[in-house]
């Protein structure tokens, strides 16, 4: 799939679930911004294509997750978020993160 195609996958907000394979073909056509190993929830990207910006993630129980985000500023906010609650989880607070939630609204 070719960037325009990613980006009719991945409309504003709706967070976009992949496959392994489909991953590979996003970091195939995507530049990488950002990436950040959480060390708890595999690697937190930030891509650009065709000037839009993407977060890819996975959740702490291996699901690859892609959403659009409307700037750097949204998509540093969204990781230092994930950063912080790991952090939490690593120290056992029981805390939960919410994958589906806009980041940008809460």
């Amino acid at each position: 799939m070719d960037a325009s195609g990613w980006l009719e996958r991945v409309p504003t907000g709706r967070v976009e679930t992949l496959g392994a394979d489909d991953l590979a073909g996003l970091l195939s056509v995507a530049r990488s911004v950002r990436e950040v190993d959480t060390r708890l929830a595999g690697v937190l990207r930030v891509l650009e294509l065709e000037g839009v910006l993407l977060v890819q993630e996975q959740t702490t129980r291996g699901q690859l997750l892609v959403r659009r985000v409307g700037s750097l500023a949204a998509a540093e906010a969204l990781i230092a978020g994930r950063l912080e609650i790991y952090e939490r989880m690593w120290d056992g607070c029981g805390c939960k993160v919410d994958y589906l939630a806009d980041p940008e609204r809460s």
